[in-house]
């Protein structure tokens, strides 16, 4: 490894051995009498879950680093240790599990000392996890956890020649709708090697909101270029995204399983409807996840509907989602989006299946459901049918 780049891996990992200092000193308090190895990788895991998660993903990243060296004739340089030989190598790790501080443990034990560190270590737990767990909610709410069928044209569109930065935000702002592997790889390559200080700080912003091991690199040193300070606001409209799509831009290049018609008072309904589909396998349109850039509902227009129309023949199917905010126990469509969209359907015999939740008769195909609490799930058997 060049001695630069094996100080900055070095100090790195000198940094980040300091994070696991205070929680194996609060776990020394909630060991038993007697103790192992095992004991204190047990603990760990269970009362510091996300350091852990951490360290795993640190491990899968420089890995995947010495793989691709390897993979292009070179040396492999950051040889990162397995987690748990990682954590056991430890100086606090060592310094628990030497002789002499096991025998002065035994001999100082104290179960009422013990439980509670214990009770201590549990309350900081669940207050982490559920901080944690709400974050990773709220980053994920309009992120579909599926890979859809165009992301290749687009990391091939991304590092085109001639593409501008606006060209560049555009292909980011669609991947980062996206939670599969070749987004989460794209992405964490722009971090790595991206020179627009823009798109690369855009790229390390969203790994860790996605939870990923990641860091911010630095500004590449020496003359910098225009392209490495260029800056764009990607400020647009329906009507860019209107011809966009009319010049065969990437934008026409989408594909869905499902198109999503549906009432904007059901919003929340729409989450749960879009993940149980991820969960099947099955890619869904939205307008207001999937073109949110450009969809504003403020700046709704003729072109807004010019978008949904073309979204729709994008897609294999329109699933209508019935509720009482989009149709009547009488039949009566009151959205003039939902309207229009299972028009269009029709109109180019688009296959329109429903999730009917008002309890009324419709003319649409109906998927059996079942709601339990927040969450819509629909059967294998008829999830099927939206994959073929």
């Amino acid at each position: 490894m060049a001695g630069m780049l094996k100080r900055k891996y070095f100090s790195e990992t000198q940094a980040f051995k300091r994070e696991f200092t205070r929680p194996l000193s609060q776990i020394s308090a909630a060991l038993p009498s007697e103790y192992t190895e095992q004991t204190i990788i047990d603990l760990y895991k269970y009362y510091f879950p996300l350091g852990w998660i951490r360290l795993n993903k640190r491990y899968e990243s420089y890995k995947k680093k010495d793989s691709f060296l390897q993979n292009v004739g070179k040396k492999a340089r950051y040889f990162h240790e397995e987690p748990i030989a990682f954590l056991l190598n430890l100086p606090k790790a060592k310094h628990l599990l030497s002789a002499g501080v096991r025998k002065t443990h035994k001999s100082e034990f104290s179960h009422e000392r013990r439980m509670l560190a214990i009770n201590a270590l549990e309350e900081q737990r669940n207050k982490n996890t559920n901080s944690h767990n709400e974050k990773s909610r709220n980053a994920r709410t309009l992120v579909q956890a599926i890979e859809p069928l165009h992301i290749d044209i687009f990391i091939y569109a991304y590092h085109k020649k001639g593409s501008t930065t606006q060209d560049k935000v555009e292909i980011f702002n669609e991947l980062k709708k996206y939670e599969c592997e070749k987004s989460i790889q794209f992405f964490h390559k722009l971090n790595d090697s991206e020179r627009n200080d823009q798109i690369r700080r855009m790229a390390f912003s969203h790994l860790q909101k996605m939870g990923e091991f990641v860091k911010l690199r630095k500004r590449f040193k020496g003359k910098s270029k225009s392209y490495m300070t260029e800056r764009e606001a990607f400020d647009v409209t329906p009507k860019d995204l209107a011809d966009r799509i009319e010049r065969n831009s990437i934008q026409s290049q989408k594909a869905y399983d499902v198109f999503i018609s549906h009432s904007y008072l059901d919003s929340k309904l729409v989450i749960s409807i879009k993940n149980e589909l991820n969960s099947k396998n099955i890619s869904v349109y939205c307008d207001w996840t999937n073109d949110n850039d450009f969809l504003k509902r403020d700046l709704a227009s003729e072109y807004t509907e010019v978008v949904l129309k073309k979204r729709i023949e994008q897609s294999k199917y329109l699933l209508l989602v019935i509720t009482d905010n989009s149709i009547g126990q009488d039949g009566e469509i009151k959205s003039k989006w939902v309207e229009m969209e299972i028009s269009h359907a029709e109109n180019i015999s688009k296959q329109i299946y429903c999730i009917n939740l008002s309890g009324g008769k419709t003319r649409f195909s109906a998927l059996n459901h079942m709601i339990t609490g927040k969450n819509l799930s629909i059967s294998e058997f008829d999830a099927e049918k939206l994959r073929t």
